[in-house]
């Protein structure tokens, strides 16, 4: 096959055509202590630290990428794709849904004349988890790895500005509604179907120095009907078109990132964003779970729905804010080191903390809790961790890395909790700040080019 030298290296022409093609991937192994899906453990199954989770586990994974370029009388003509296979653990987890053997599509996008169509990151993502980690911490709003479906257009005004205006899937980073009256906080997802997609857009700048960029986005928050057990409010049908609904609200956030090369070695970085949300959690944390829950000595609870409503009540939308900080530093070429710390808020409006103080008969109960004694559900999340990565030979990586995370709880005091089927015995729990050790190991052979 003919080199094509117009895209880097790498590319081929494919024969026949003027088209130049990119084939890459790898071939990863990975274990984890208390992150066995690999993500940290602020959901289940190690959240609840019993015997009926798993606290070590294995995954394979493969991948598959593939870029496909023409120049055209309106510039580059581009398509990508990622896909491949995860295999997680060899038995089933009662807690994690079984055996995890997957299919990833995690990019498929065509690019043409400043369009961009497909499975891509979201366009409010700047901060880049898998360049200082392992292990993602969901603590910012990029959708990652995973990926986001958006219809997009960058306008290029040169000197490395840009600016891009996106449309995007609204269920991916919604982060549910919850109607108090079918559910308690933190329970299943009364969230009205996709009707209007999310909004976002950027300014972006990428120099020498590194890049930085300012972001916000639009996201509608919508429910199902009424349930109709509120005093003062009843219909026949509960959660029909009888029973009528909240109006839908608007959600929103804006945020910003920076990365910076240091001035001592362009290979060390700082890179940080931060973001305000109200009713759009995900534009804070888009990969962070609705419910946190971690249960040791006592039990954490944390839940980050983008509204709540009850029976004849609009939606109370929920406000949160926090960022990643991240910074690398290369020991040698082939040796580097990361430190990475994020941090998540969430806060409740008064009428939705008065809305759920009056759930469960009045004691104020939470997902998998029937009464707490301290009713106030704002709570906040942090996680600090390290990791080394070796490159021993070219295109091999390994990897450790080490964290720390905890949830100042959600609620306080003491509260009565349900058995529901994961090792955890019903009865009365101390409801405090909670933290746990995490680890992973990898090694990865990346395909070259």
């Amino acid at each position: 096959m003919k080199i094509c030298s117009l895209y880097g290296v790498g590319y081929y022409y494919i024969p026949g055509t003027d088209t130049c093609i990119k084939i890459g991937g790898y071939v990863r192994y990975e274990a984890y202590h208390n992150d066995v899906s690999g993500h940290y453990a602020d959901r289940n199954p190690s959240g609840h630290f019993t015997r009926n989770s798993q606290t070590f586990g294995q995954q394979a994974r493969f991948r598959l990428t593939g870029d496909v370029r023409t120049q055209t009388e309106y510039g580059t003509l581009r398509s990508y794709f990622s896909f491949g296979f995860n295999f997680l653990n060899g038995s089933a987890d009662a807690d994690n849904g079984g055996i995890q053997n997957a299919i990833a599509l995690e990019r498929a996008f065509i690019q043409f004349a400043g369009f961009t169509f497909g499975r891509s990151d979201t366009f409010f993502g700047f901060y880049n988890g898998a360049a200082y980690g392992l292990v993602p911490l969901g603590l910012d709003g990029s959708s990652g790895p995973s990926g986001h479906n958006v219809a997009a257009y960058t306008w290029q005004f040169g000197n490395g500005l840009s600016a891009t205006i996106s449309i995007e899937d609204s269920n991916a980073r919604s982060k549910g509604v919850n109607d108090l009256v079918n559910v308690n906080l933190g329970g299943a997802s009364d969230l009205k179907g996709q009707s209007v997609p999310d909004i976002v857009g950027n300014i972006r700048v990428d120099q020498a120095w590194g890049s930085a960029q300012i972001m916000g986005g639009l996201h509608k928050v919508g429910a199902r009907y009424y349930a109709g057990a509120t005093p003062g409010f009843s219909c026949q049908n509960a959660n029909t078109t009888v029973c009528d609904h909240p109006g839908d609200e608007w959600g929103w956030g804006v945020g910003g990132g920076l990365t910076l090369k240091m001035p001592w070695d362009a290979k060390d970085t700082l890179s940080g964003v931060i973001a305000y949300s109200k009713g759009a959690v995900g534009f804070v944390a888009y990969g962070n779970s609705t419910t946190n829950f971690i249960h040791k000595q006592g039990i954490a609870f944390g839940a980050d729905p983008d509204a709540i409503f009850v029976t004849g009540s609009g939606l109370e939308l929920t406000e949160a804010w926090g960022g990643t900080l991240a910074f690398e530093h290369y020991w040698t070429p082939s040796l580097r080191t990361s430190i990475v710390g994020a941090y998540l808020n969430v806060s409740y409006s008064d009428q939705a903390k008065a809305m759920i103080a009056a759930t469960g008969g009045g004691t104020c109960a939470a997902s998998g809790f029937v009464a707490v004694t301290n009713c106030d559900p704002d709570y906040s999340l942090w996680r600090v961790s390290s990791r080394t990565m070796w490159n021993p030979v070219r295109n091999l990586d390994i990897g450790v890395e080490v964290a720390y995370s905890q949830i100042d709880t959600a609620f306080a005091g003491a509260a009565i909790r349900g058995s529901n089927g994961n090792g955890l015995s019903a009865g009365v729990y101390n409801v405090e700040d909670q933290g746990y050790w995490s680890a992973a190991f990898r090694v990865q052979r990346n395909f070259w080019p």
